[in-house]
């Protein structure tokens, strides 16, 4: 059946040559080029369904359509349908060749995308420059109105990037003052203003601030053991409080808003439809979510969810515009330039959004889409400068700055945090890939709620018995980074108490990876880019502590040779900053974005070289032990459609050793098949599409048409008057077809793609994995002098990629084994395969995982 429309398409057009409702040359002149909607990804699963309303597309004044150019949808009743089709109304020979639509020559048209499938990327740049070329034909003959809307049509892109932009800087606001005073409201509260955070009550206070009083001081409890309790008690109560709504939230209205979500846009950028994930819906349970996440106290942070909070946002603009709605590549065009305002936002580093968007997330990136993605981050950043959340003038609260340089016997231990992060983020990265795979093939799926309870209320229990991790990670990193003064005695800075600081740090780091771990795979909005900066920081400050005691005990050594005296030699909040961006990307394998936002941090050039140094050794190691990241590796788990542009594949064999023989699939003949054998077709075969051929006996190629076409041309077929189960169907024009005998055929040429990409039998997998990913294909048809073989689809490469891996491997490593579990969540919509039905339940993405020709 058809799939249902997104909220507010109303605009979008339907060619309707399944039904032969389609216009053509003999009868208004011109060859209708009208356009099937794509679709978008956050369809409302309430919406109602179009399959019983046709549309009737919108001429000029000329009484011609427009070649790809999107016409307006009126909506029409089956009664009045009928009664065209039936002659009623006079004109029945008008209506027979409406209906028959047999000269119909426009060009290929697309039903809507299936959820879970793969856009096709060849079909929307095709439609999109058609689009284009056909506006400007009509500016050229408005004159200055018609550049007045070529200006308006080119201004759409740029109107969505700044409303994405003021949008993200205004919930960064929001979601950093919010979560703030949810985070001290835990242990006590403002005496002027209830609504004050800690930061704001005590804001004009010099040392002491009055008006900030704890629970027990509210209390009036004076024993110093019962205060202890009382704010543990509170403590722990409002982190179980604050998850439990997040959880409750997240699990009950916006299941996608759970995790941080750049695996699921990394691969929704490389053509992948997961309705829903942007959705409206989804933004708010994201925002509200991520703020009581964040103040309950786990391991997460809110971070990394800015950049699916601004993809939604931007998802969500786009339907206002319905040129850059139906167009799926567009669409990601400006998800990857939004995608830059997360970061922009969350590390108050424009430059960096960009380049992440650039190394992380875009699949598609064209030179365009860098200005747009600058754009949008400078609008984020001077927008969050202009509320001005933190009060100090910066983007982020744990901005610092350094007096000092380096010396360059600080090399070594630069590299050897380096060393250390590259270790322990893989470490952190192969836990957490472990324990998202233990929960899905346990008990524990069933108790979503439950488990994040029990986490939230051991970390708090654990937390709070020390003042390392009682902290906030904002708070910890801003400590951590911050340099001592003289007149600095205590905390970290304390000298009397350095062996108890090193050993509470280390301690802390170690506590901390194990608790990020567990909770990132919680059914929360969170992320883990701070608790992966904190851990880190925790081990660089402590390894500069370390060498501080070195010097301060050994000042003579040839190492500190560079050393002068008087002069504080070694700063510890420097090795804080090299190990946070040494942990930051051994986690997620960024470099030259993680070298900028710390960059932009410490507002100190001269600390990039030690930074790049670092971050070069630690994402070294890391990929010596795990080829993937943290992002690849729950697109991996999750058995997402997915090939990197950043990886290169080895892979061995041919291109007939992976398709799937001809033999083994349903093949439709041009002319051979009637409508009740379509519809028995489509009852009886779980596959996604199917190749047409001229003949069954020559099996020559004629073309390749998607299950959901198909789907659509046979209900509207069936539901009309004009066709009966034993009329013939039509994939292939013949000249000696005309009169009555092509009258009584249902015409499925406009839906058939007939010049699809083939390639020929012995082609070597590393060219057919190269042309998947360079040109955004679906499928391939493999052939032999035109003569139909087989089919290789974007998950037979993805799966071959992933078993080379694991026999390059040897033995099977963690992160190969997580790539063949199922995930356990369960999806709507069933998917359909090349090699028969899934074993897993229907509708589920470990189905879709387990199948090899899913499109």
């Amino acid at each position: 059946m058809i799939g249902r429309e997104d909220e507010g398409n109303s605009d979008s057009t339907q060619n309707l040559g399944g039904l032969g409702l389609e216009t053509y040359g003999n009868v208004w002149g011109e060859p209708s080029t009208s356009n099937r909607n794509t679709g978008s990804m956050d369809e409302d699963e309430n919406a109602a369904s179009d399959s019983d309303d046709n549309y009737i597309p919108h001429f000029d004044d000329n009484g011609s359509t427009h070649a790809m150019f999107p016409l307006h949808r009126t909506r029409s009743s089956q009664e009045v349908l009928i009664q065209q089709q039936d002659g009623v109304g006079g004109g029945s020979g008008l209506d027979m060749d409406v209906i028959t639509g047999w000269l119909y020559n426009g060009p290929l048209q697309r039903a809507k995308y299936d959820d879970f499938s793969t856009i096709d990327w060849i079909y929307d740049n095709t439609k999109a420059r058609h689009s284009k070329s056909e506006l400007r034909a009509r500016a050229q003959d408005k004159g200055r109105m018609g550049q007045l809307e070529l200006m308006l049509d080119a201004s759409k892109s740029w109107a969505v990037l700044l409303a994405v932009g003021v949008s993200m800087g205004l919930i960064a606001t929001c979601i950093s003052v919010s979560s703030q005073w949810l985070i001290d409201i835990k242990n006590g509260h403002c005496r002027t203003g209830f609504y004050l955070n800690r930061r704001f009550c005590c804001l004009n206070a010099d040392d002491m601030c009055l008006d900030w009083v704890s629970w027990s001081e509210h209390l009036r409890v004076h024993w110093r053991w019962l205060d202890w309790l009382l704010q543990y008690l509170v403590f722990i109560f409002d982190a179980i409080l604050f998850a439990g709504l997040s959880t409750y939230l997240v699990t009950e209205y916006a299941p996608y808003a759970a995790g941080q979500g750049i695996a699921e846009i990394k691969t929704i950028m490389s053509g992948f439809m997961m309705r829903k994930f942007l959705g409206l819906r989804t933004l708010g349970v994201k925002c509200v979510g991520v703020v009581l996440a964040v103040a309950s106290g786990l391991s997460l942070g809110k971070e990394g969810t800015m950049v699916h909070i601004a993809c939604c946002c931007c998802n969500v603009y786009t339907r206002m515009f319905s040129r850059i709605r139906g167009n799926e590549v567009k669409r990601r065009e400006l998800l990857s330039a939004a995608s830059a305002a997360g970061i922009s936002v969350a590390f108050g580093s424009p430059i960096a959004g960009v380049l992440f968007s650039l190394e992380q997330v875009s699949y598609y990136f064209p030179a365009k889409t860098m200005w747009r993605s600058l754009f949008c981050a400078a609008v984020a950043a001077m927008t969050l400068k202009f509320f001005n959340p933190f009060r100090n003038g910066k983007l982020v609260s744990f901005q610092v700055t350094y007096d000092r340089t380096w010396d360059l016997f600080e090399l070594w231990f630069f590299v050897a945090i380096g060393v250390i992060c590259g270790v322990v983020g893989t470490f952190q990265n192969r836990l957490a890939l472990y324990l998202m795979q233990y929960r899905q093939r346990s008990m524990l799926k069933n108790f979503a709620r439950g488990e994040v309870v029990v986490v939230a209320l051991v970390t708090a229990a654990i937390s709070y018995l020390s003042v390392y991790l009682r902290a906030d990670t904002v708070t910890l990193v801003s400590n951590l980074f911050t340099e001592c003064t003289v007149q600095d005695t205590d905390g970290l800075c304390s000298r009397k108490d350095r062996a108890g600081n090193i050993f509470s740090l280390v301690l802390t780091s170690a506590i901390r990876v194990v608790l990020t771990s567990v909770a990132c795979g919680l059914a929360v909005p969170a992320g883990m880019f701070m608790p992966s900066m904190g851990a880190g920081a925790s081990i660089g400050r402590a390894f500069g502590m370390v060498v501080q005691t070195l010097y301060e005990n050994h000042p003579t050594w040839r190492l500190f040779a560079a050393c002068k005296p008087d002069v504080p030699c070694i700063t510890p909040g420097v090795y804080a900053l090299v190990g946070a961006a040494s942990m930051l990307a051994s986690t997620t394998r960024m470099t030259v974005t993680v070298v900028v936002i710390m960059f932009e941090l410490s507002d100190a050039l001269i600390y990039v070289l030690p930074i790049m140094l670092a971050v070069t050794v630690s994402k070294s190691i890391a990929d010596s032990i795990d080829k993937d990241g943290y992002f690849e590796g729950i697109i991996s788990l999750n058995g997402y459609p997915f090939l990197s542009m950043d990886q290169e594949y080895v892979l061995q064999g041919t291109s007939d050793e992976l398709m799937v023989r001809a033999s083994e699939m349903s093949v439709i003949g041009a002319h051979d098949e009637t409508l009740r054998g379509m519809a028995d077709m489509l009852e009886t075969s779980p596959y996604s599409g199917f190749p047409v051929v001229k003949s069954k006996s020559t099996m020559s190629v004629a073309g390749y048409i998607s299950r959901s076409d198909l789907q659509m041309v046979v209900d509207r077929a069936l539901l009309s008057s004009v066709y009966s189960d034993s009329s013939t169907c039509c994939f292939l024009s013949r000249p000696q077809d005309s009169g009555d005998f092509a009258r009584n055929m249902v015409d499925f040429r406009p839906w058939v793609d007939q010049t699809p990409i083939t390639i020929y039998h012995n082609t070597d997998l590393n060219v057919v994995a190269d042309t998947f990913r360079q040109l955004g294909l679906r499928y391939v048809l493999v052939t032999h002098f035109g003569i139909l073989l087989g089919i290789i689809t974007k998950k037979d490469i993805v799966r071959a990629v992933r078993m080379q891996s694991r026999n390059n491997y040897g033995r099977p490593s963690l992160i190969s084994l997580i790539s063949r579990s199922s995930l356990t969540r369960r999806w709507t919509g069933s998917p359909r395969t090349h090699s028969g039905q899934s074993s897993q339940p229907a509708g589920s993405l470990a189905a879709l995982s387990s199948e090899s020709h899913v499109l």
